[in-house]
């Protein structure tokens, strides 16, 4: 009897096609296993593996997992995975397993047995999003050492848990440190969308930490007079804020000067948020002038804590644009 070898290969909807089309592929993420595919749903190591020599996967109807069986060893990389060697096609989760493959001849898809694994996956994707999410911030504004401008962050262990908390739809995770509270912080009432909003979302943040509800910081007075002057510079709203010394005191439990690195924060977060396309404008203004002026105008000992946590909440998703801008002259490729 002929020894037979089972494979799994991770490969785009694309090449499924291109599979069915020419016969064979060249999957480049792919491995051997023992045993059985009823049983490897259980060793979720195989299959961690298969996933982490795969680039980030950010739609998983784009994506779905092939069992093969060979009379070869080597990786499908290296063999090919021929058509006539399929088993199955295992989509990665239940929305592409709906989705399915609208081919002819039709196929069946099998139960997204990998679900959990896949969602595993997805987690260790976003964190490493927000880790280079820093690195890229501290390029755009040279700075250094953002993980360390917060006392006690402990980035292997506090930047898996913030992470978790940005992505959770289902809320089914609560904050802990104030840091948490801040980047999974939802607005919840009508505020001014300027660095007046910065203010009281950072009121509001406060509120919710130290007394577990949110509160319209609209109708406190220290809210009322940030509302006061249509134009206020940060600098102003921070003397405004400083007058309410209950407030200040909640902030300052949680965190010394969390009440003026939040606002710096949300400030930061809302600009780079709406750069331009290509990433190089804001406003209409150079993106490397706005930087200049940032680093110019903003102590380290805040500016650094709220870029840390303004990389961790647009990662490198949402910097790789600015990233490039400012290393256009080193990127020889870009026009």
């Amino acid at each position: 009897m002929i020894k037979q070898y089972n494979h799994l290969a991770l490969v785009r909807r694309e090449e499924i096609f291109e599979l069915f089309k020419n016969g064979i592929i060249y999957p480049a993420s792919s491995i051997p296993f023992s045993d059985s595919i009823d049983t490897l749903s259980t060793k979720t190591d195989v299959v961690i593996k298969l996933f982490d020599k795969t680039p980030k996967i950010e739609y998983s109807i784009n994506y779905f997992i092939l069992y093969a069986r060979t009379e070869k060893k080597p990786e499908l990389s290296k063999q090919g995975l021929n058509i006539r060697d399929l088993i199955s096609i295992i989509p990665l989760d239940k929305e592409s397993a709906q989705m399915g493959l609208t081919m002819s001849p039709s196929v069946v898809i099998s139960e997204p047995i990998f679900e959990n694994v896949f969602s595993e996956y997805q987690r260790r994707c976003e964190i490493e999003n927000a880790r280079q999410g820093i690195k890229s911030i501290e390029i755009i504004f040279g700075l250094t050492d953002l993980h360390k401008s917060i006392k006690k962050f402990n980035e292997k262990k506090d930047l898996p848990k913030i992470v978790s908390l940005i992505i959770d739809k289902s809320n089914s995770s609560q904050p802990n440190t104030i840091w948490e509270y801040l980047t999974s912080y939802t607005r919840q009432h009508t505020y001014p969308s300027d660095t007046r909003g910065a203010f009281l979302d950072t009121m509001s943040v406060v509120c919710i930490f130290a007394n577990g509800y949110s509160k319209d910081q609209k109708l406190t007075s220290t809210g009322k007079k940030i509302l006061e002057n249509p134009n206020p510079t940060y600098n102003e709203l921070v003397e405004c804020l400083r007058s309410s010394a209950k407030f200040v005191k909640e902030a300052n439990n949680a965190y010394k000067d969390f009440w003026k690195i939040a606002p710096l924060y949300f400030i930061l977060l809302n600009f780079l948020s709406t750069v331009s396309e290509d990433g190089e404008t804001l406003n209409g203004r150079p993106l490397s002038e706005f930087v200049q002026k940032v680093v110019a105008n903003y102590d380290n000992s805040l500016l650094k804590p709220a870029l840390l946590m303004v990389g961790i909440t647009l990662g490198y998703s949402g910097t790789y644009k600015m990233l490039y801008a400012m290393l256009k002259n080193e990127l020889h490729f870009l026009a």
